[in-house]
């Protein structure tokens, strides 16, 4: 029993240590997890990977560097810098996943960002399970159950290492709390599954194809976006935002389209009642669960312009 007692103190030492010399790494270099959700880094980075990262000055950055940044809707992509842009403090970076075929559509003016430094396999799928409420409960559960057998029979200095060991179950939910998911921006399908665990990367859809449809002298003068259905699971999120970022119109299209059928998107003015430039931004997910969606967006430049004095017709590309 002694041995099993001190087997667990060791045990609980060297993850203590480990999740707080982690822990003090965050908070003195920024250094920050970021769980691999997809494998678009792959092989290098597989789905289900634990990254480590530290923030980095653009003018430092180079070709080749693996970078997480956020998207302009809010999601985080870690892929590697194949193209920089511009001079001085801010660059513009043109990233690509290793297993992509092409660059990410969307382009990152950074002043600052995350570099990766170091990956390990698997090692997130049981960062983000621990991470569940389901996991913390039994990890809770698991320190209790060393302490009782620790107190069982307490030895010299036992409730020391005790305090040590709940320390250490303390630091280690700390550190899964401040774990980051990272998208990965998957720009192709895959499907993985492995007992418990099973994955789908919503692939994004191709740059839509716009064209002006006229209507009747002032009424019914649209913007026309198609585009090809990627899967018949998916739909597509789309928002039109003005120039300066701001949600003007929203919806939802292609839910049933079947695979390789086209999905059209008709822009009216009746959607935005000022004549400017805008942009349509497109996100594909899957329709059963929304909550898995593409890392990437599309993005078509339209504008609102009058015609005939009193009317008004929504129109390809910006003024």
């Amino acid at each position: 029993m002694t041995r099993v007692r001190s087997g667990l103190l060791t045990i609980g030492a060297i993850v203590g240590s480990l999740c707080l010399l982690l822990a003090l790494a965050g908070l003195v270099a920024g250094v920050k997890p970021l769980v691999f959700r997809s494998g678009s880094m792959g092989p290098e980075i597989p789905a289900g990977a634990l990254g480590l990262s530290r923030p980095v000055a653009a003018d430092d950055l180079a070709v080749g560097d693996v970078v997480s940044v956020v998207t302009s809707d809010g999601t985080r992509v870690t892929h590697r810098i194949v193209g920089i842009a511009g001079e001085g403090e801010v660059r513009v970076l043109t990233l690509q996943g290793d297993a992509n075929a092409a660059p990410d559509v969307e382009t990152y003016p950074v002043g600052e960002t995350d570099r990766v430094f170091w990956s390990v396999p698997v090692a997130g799928y049981v960062v983000s399970w621990i991470g569940t409420p389901l996991g913390m409960c039994l990890m809770g559960g698991f320190v209790l159950a060393m302490l009782v057998v620790i107190f069982r029979r307490r030895p010299a200095g036992g409730k020391r290492r005790a305090t040590g060991l709940a320390a250490a179950g303390a630091a280690a939910a700390v550190t899964v709390a401040a774990t980051t998911g990272t998208a990965a921006a998957f720009t192709d399908t895959s499907a993985a599954t492995g007992g418990a665990l099973a994955a789908h990367t919503v692939a994004s859809q191709a740059q839509p194809q716009c064209q002006n449809v006229d209507g009747v002298l002032i009424l019914g003068n649209i913007a026309r976006l198609t585009w090809t259905q990627v899967d018949s699971r998916y739909e597509y999120v789309w928002e039109v935002q003005t120039t300066g970022g701001a949600a003007v119109a929203s919806g939802v299209v292609g839910n049933g389209t079947a695979t390789g059928a086209t999905v059209t998107l008709d822009i009216g003015t009746g959607l935005v009642g000022i004549n400017a430039n805008y942009t349509v931004i497109i996100r594909a997910r899957l329709t059963a669960t929304t909550s898995w969606v593409a890392a990437t967006t599309t993005s078509t430049p339209i504008r609102r312009a009058s015609i005939l004095i009193i009317g008004a017709a929504m129109r390809c590309g910006w003024a």
